[in-house]
Parts: structure tokens; sequence; C-alpha cells
């Protein structure tokens, strides 16, 4: 019986001990494959800019980790990450890339006064801490505020 119950014990820890290291190992692969906020602003300027677009010249990549706070529209907190993105009365002329949806961090996104088309993609319900969203007068944006988005975003203020 003891043997039964050593063996038991035994089969336990070897268990626990692999979901630890399978813990690790899932925190260590979304950690390689997780873009840095300087990733999604050149995403952004690549969809944003369209083949007409001119602007966002500013927005180059660096290997600072902190260079993307320099650029034009761009405000970051203390860690770097982009908390501010206004590029109001700018030339673009593309879509809202999917990957706005990855600065969590975004109190405030305005994106005023352009010629940015298609839709206001899904993954904005993953900014939860926003408190401004201002995409007006962009007549070329098309279809209707996806309740989704709006339901996440607990803390807009001005829509």
């Amino acid at each position: 019986m003891e043997m039964r119950l050593l063996k038991t014990h035994l089969l336990f820890l070897h268990l626990h001990h692999q979901l630890y290291v399978i813990s690790i190992l899932l925190l260590l692969f979304s950690q390689c494959f997780a873009y840095t906020d300087m990733e999604v602003l050149l995403k952004l300027k690549s969809s944003m800019t369209g083949p007409n677009g001119d602007g966002l010249h500013d927005w180059v990549h660096s290997s600072s980790p902190t260079a993307h706070c320099s650029f034009s529209g761009v405000s970051c907190d203390n860690d770097a990450r982009v908390v501010s993105l206004n590029v109001s009365f700018t030339p673009l002329f593309g879509t809202i890339s999917p990957e706005v949806g990855m600065l969590n961090r975004l109190v405030n996104l305005t994106l005023a006064a352009n010629n940015l088309t298609g839709g206001l993609p899904l993954e904005m319900k993953s900014l939860t801490s926003l408190k401004v969203l201002n995409v007006s007068n962009n007549g070329n944006l098309n279809g209707s505020f996806p309740g989704d988005i709006l339901a996440s975003m607990a803390e807009l203020e001005v829509l």
C-alpha cells in the first residue's frame, strides 16, 4: 500500500513539473511572437497611408526601444507604451489596421479629418482603456459602429 501511495505521489509530482514547464514555455512562446508598440505603429502606418498617402514620414523603424514615442502624433507612458495616437489632418488614404487592437494601453485614438476607408476593425474591442475615439471627417469610412467594440470600451468618454 505504501509503495502504491509513493508511486501516486511521484506521478503527481511529475505531472505538476510537466505542467510548470509547459506553462513557462507557453509564456515564452507568446512573448516571442508579440508585436512591440513600434511594430504595431509601423503596421498601422503601412495600412493607413495606403498607395496615395503621404504622411507619417518620421515613423521609421529604429533599434531604440523608445524611438516610437517620438513619432509625430504619438505619446507614451513611462513604460514606453503608446497611450495616445493623434494623427488628424494627415494625408492618410488607407485603412485602419486590425493591429490597432494591440495598443492595449491606448487612451486616445484620434484619426480625424483624413481620407481613411473601410470599417473599424473588430480588434479594437481590445482597447478597453480607451477614453477618446475620434474618427470624424473621414468621408470614406463605412459600415456601422460594431456593438462588440463599444461594449468593451467601458472607459469611453468621447466618441
